[in-house]
């Protein structure tokens, strides 16, 4: 069961990341990217001048074909992701971030990083809740 779960957050997390290029699209002030899961936590209260959505439209679709080729090939199995596809896919999660951020300013970066450390907290306490 915790194996499930687990799955499921590191599905979560791959379609949030992408899911967020699609949100940055329709402009909404300082909310910008609430709507898109995981991704949009991390973008949460920055706001993105129209080069920096394009940057982050870009660096998503860098990493989408790779996110979706390990998500097909753990459904295809109909069984949750073994350790060497989760680390996959973390490992993608991971580099894709750090190119966001690699784009933000100062301040920006700076509520990126409070917003990573937060959905961190969260995914630790929802791993510890299901032990």
């Amino acid at each position: 069961m915790k194996v499930i779960r687990i799955a499921t957050l590191v599905a979560a997390l791959c379609v949030g990341m992408t899911t967020i290029a699609a949100a940055q699209g329709t402009p909404q002030g300082q909310g910008e990217g609430r709507r898109g899961g995981m991704g949009g936590m991390l973008l949460q209260g920055i706001t993105l001048t129209d080069a920096q959505k394009d940057q982050v439209k870009t660096i998503r679709e860098k990493y989408l074909p790779q996110q979706l080729e390990l998500r097909k090939a753990t459904q295809a199995t109909g069984a949750p992701p073994d350790e060497a596809t989760r680390a996959k896919m973390m490992d993608l999660q991971s580099k894709q971030a750090a190119e966001i951020r690699a784009i933000l300013t100062a301040d920006q970066q700076t509520v990126f990083d409070k917003n990573l450390a937060e959905m961190k907290e969260h995914m630790a306490a929802r791993k510890n809740g299901s032990s």
